[in-house]
């Protein structure tokens, strides 16, 4: 005959074995509940229109979470994803030749103009090549409406600087000279750029249509020698200065990356870019 006290023992046993194994199963992860977090970086150029994109992304991949970091640079986004740091890296140039590797791929997935920007209170809207060679070298230290005129540099190798050189030489001697120059500011990263042009009376510089429209910055795009900076000049050839924005990832990539940027392709995700200021474009494999 079976105890009456052994039998409740018995059943309590169970009991409490039965509930122990639930939470001792999600402590472990179980894949139901499981997410994946996704580390994108790089180029200050893009961040927020990703975190947009990414806020979207999420909606329809609850399983799947994307971290947008602070601006490390386009070279910080390379080394970040080689190294493992990142997921996805954004850089606003194409790989350099030190950069190839058959483990990394780049892919460009839009276009921005870059412009000269100053702040909205700055009663100036437009700008030649040849003033600005002028207000880069010292030669002319006021605009047009007598305000005095700032130049904010970019780091001498920065992808801003160097698309500058290569689509208008004639303002390379001028702004390496800037470089020389007292008291001229060099802002280290694109936000910071845009902070300074911000708050520095008569202050002028580079940037995005991207970052200006994504962040919604108090800076206005001047047009360069009477052309303005939109995404049909742009198209078109007529605006000179264009930014390629890529990418960049480690191969074979993740499933999770793989979603991430085919959701970029998506119809979502392409009227994001087109109202942030870019030009979508399939992607182009580098």
């Amino acid at each position: 005959m079976i105890h009456v006290k052994t039998l409740i023992s018995s059943t309590v046993v169970k009991f409490l074995k039965r509930w122990w194994v639930i939470p001792l199963l999600l402590s472990c992860g179980f894949s139901a509940q499981a997410k994946t977090t996704l580390h994108v970086g790089g180029s200050g150029v893009d961040l927020a229109t990703i975190k947009i994109i990414a806020q979207a992304f999420s909606q329809s991949n609850s399983d799947i979470k994307i971290l947008v970091l602070p601006s490390v640079g386009s070279g910080g986004a390379v080394r970040g994803v080689v190294r493992g740091k990142l997921n996805v890296g954004l850089t606003s140039r194409s790989l350099k030749d030190k950069e190839i590797s058959p483990d990394v791929r780049a892919y460009m997935y839009a276009k921005t103009p870059l412009v000269f920007v100053v702040a909205d209170s700055t009663n100036v809207s437009a700008v030649s090549h040849k003033q600005l060679g002028h207000m880069y070298s010292g030669k002319q230290l006021q605009w047009s409406n007598g305000s005095n005129a700032r130049p904010i540099l970019r780091p001498v190798s920065d992808s801003d600087v160097l698309l500058i050189k290569k689509v208008i030489p004639s303002l390379t001697a001028d702004i390496e000279f800037a470089y020389k120059r007292r008291g001229i500011a060099v802002a280290a990263t694109d936000q910071e750029s845009a902070d300074l042009i911000s708050a520095v009376p008569g202050a002028f510089g580079t940037s995005t249509m991207a970052l200006i429209l994504s962040e919604q910055r108090p800076l206005k795009a001047l047009t360069l020698d009477g052309v303005e900076p939109s995404n049909e000049n742009m198209m078109n050839g007529s605006y000179p200065l264009v930014k390629s924005l890529y990418f960049v990832v480690n191969e074979p990539a993740s499933s999770a990356v793989k979603q991430f940027l085919e959701f970029i392709l998506a119809p979502e995700a392409q009227a994001i870019l087109k109202r942030t200021g870019h030009m979508p474009i399939e992607y182009v494999l580098e």
